[in-house]
């Protein structure tokens, strides 16, 4: 069975470095909390299923990127 530990958002960002090795040395994931409810999750990835993650992530872009993305940025 796999460990799973469940910590709120607070804890997360005051003791990253000590929840990264956490995850690192158990192979567990950890559920970072926002009001109790689930909005991330950090877990060690294995060696060779960093190849499976190819292509599962897309990106759409909208208008033209090479616009700035704020009003009047280009005008300093």
């Amino acid at each position: 069975m796999q460990n799973i530990k469940t910590i709120g958002k607070r804890e997360f960002i005051q003791h990253t470095s000590k929840y990264i090795k956490w995850v690192e040395e158990h192979g567990a994931q950890l559920v970072i909390t926002h009001h109790n409810h689930p909005g991330l999750v950090l877990a060690k990835i294995k060696r060779k299923s960093l190849k499976d993650l190819r292509g599962s992530v897309s990106v759409k872009v909208h208008g033209d990127i090479n616009e700035p993305v704020l009003q009047g940025y280009d005008e300093w």
